[in-house]
């Protein structure tokens, strides 16, 4: 556990590094100032190598352009060749594309791969909104926002919101768009995103791709309730197939599904608030064929329809995770998830395989809700549950990204 964590902290520092020369390089040479899509698009017709683009304030609608992505990010063969539309094509070395504090510079992307970041050494994309994609017809093209395919990548303080899509394509399709997902041979670091009512997953990590999610805000809004095609389809954060991440400090919220670790992949889930979810809060899952590892700390989930957390992984590992110091508070809120065969066993933690060495101590239930009495009940009385989520309560409060969470407004706020 310390190696691992110790191996994260020294890639981290790496990488910022690197982003710290890749800005002298780039301020020291090539900066472009840019008003127009035309603009913006013109740059990046070629790979470009040590260029700082400034957007001024606008709105920038592109012009998606066709592209063959030679792999399949999510599909059982991953090298399939698919037909997907792109808005800019982002490809070179130490690169940054940025704009204002104020997300003033508003990128419209027309496009199912919205910003490309392919076969790139050193990304900063920084202070600008990202909106209005537009769905692919190949329901297996990884739709986002913001694409990052065998590159390094920063992307922080961005505004990624209301890339919904056609709704007749994103219902024939199922998948819709997403915020980020992060590709083959990727290391990402997203930090303080607000990434807000896309159709699909608000962040999603597919095979080879390692990724650092800190501080952002994942927020579906409509939960995509109402047979209506909207945002908050999918899962809040989703790592897949063989992917590694560490996921801490992020507010997830009105999503169909939480925090997932899915089939090989490797994850620290700590300290987060997965909240107002119509299926499962968190999820470790091996989908009947991987061996996941998951280490499930300090999170708060609140309000869910189905489970609060599932654990099904079959890896033989001396270290498979654990799920300790977390609060679970009413879940399991819907009954027409009461049947297992939907997600889960239908209670505050489901325990479906659980691995020999898997830890669970420290946890904190309260007021959950359960199918049938032979499943575990765990809750505490009030008063115990209100002491045990103290020092939760002061961690909220101490972080604006938790300012917008419904656990800390209903248990966190003294009255005046």
């Amino acid at each position: 556990m310390i190696l691992r964590i110790l191996s994260s902290t020294i890639h981290l520092w790496m990488f910022l590094l690197a982003v710290a020369f890749l800005a002298r390089s780039a301020s020291g040479g090539n900066i472009r100032t840019v008003s127009s899509a035309e603009e913006l698009q013109e740059i990046f017709l070629e790979p470009v190598d040590s260029v700082e683009v400034q957007l001024l304030p606008g709105a920038y609608h592109l012009t998606p352009k066709q592209l063959i992505d030679s792999t399949c990010g999510n599909c059982e063969d991953p090298n399939r060749q698919l037909n997907v539309t792109v808005g800019l094509h982002i490809r070179g070395n130490y690169i940054v594309i940025k704009g204002l504090a104020d997300h003033s510079a508003v990128i419209h992307t027309h496009a199912g791969y919205g910003l490309f970041v392919d076969r790139c050494t050193y990304v900063v994309i920084e202070n600008i909104a990202v909106t209005a994609g537009v769905r692919d017809t190949s329901g297996e093209a990884t739709d986002a926002a913001i694409v990052v395919k065998n590159s390094t990548a920063l992307i922080r303080g961005n505004h990624i919101h209301d890339n919904i899509g056609d709704s007749a394509i994103v219902a024939a399709k199922i998948v819709g768009i997403m915020g980020i997902a992060g590709r083959e041979n990727s290391w990402t670091t997203l930090v303080n995103n607000r990434i807000i009512r896309n159709s699909w997953d608000g962040i999603a990590l597919y095979r080879d791709a390692e990724a650092s999610i800190s501080r952002n805000v994942i927020d579906g809004v409509d939960k995509a309730t109402g047979g209506k095609v909207g945002g908050g389809r999918g899962v809040g954060i989703g790592v897949t197939w063989n992917a590694k991440a560490t996921i801490s400090n992020n507010l997830v919220k009105r999503y169909w599904k939480g925090i997932g670790l899915f089939v090989d992949a490797h994850g620290t889930v700590q300290d987060n608030v997965v909240e107002d979810i119509v299926t499962w809060g968190i999820s470790l899952w091996d989908a009947d064929k991987g061996k996941p590892v998951g280490f499930i700390n300090g999170n708060i989930i609140y309000k869910t329809g189905a489970c609060g957390a599932m654990i099904a992984s079959s890896t033989e590992s001396r270290t498979p995770g654990a799920f300790s110091g977390n609060v679970v508070t009413l879940t399991g809120q819907n009954p027409k998830y009461d049947s297992p065969d939907y997600y889960c066993y239908q209670c505050a933690l489901a325990l479906h395989t659980v691995p020999k060495y898997f830890a669970m101590e420290g946890n904190v239930f309260y007021n959950n809700r359960r199918a049938t009495p032979d499943l575990p009940d765990r809750d505490i009385p009030q008063d115990q549950f209100l002491k045990a989520i103290e020092g939760h309560c002061t961690r909220l409060s101490s972080n604006p990204i938790f300012r917008d969470s419904d656990f800390m407004h209903q248990f966190c706020q003294k009255e005046k």
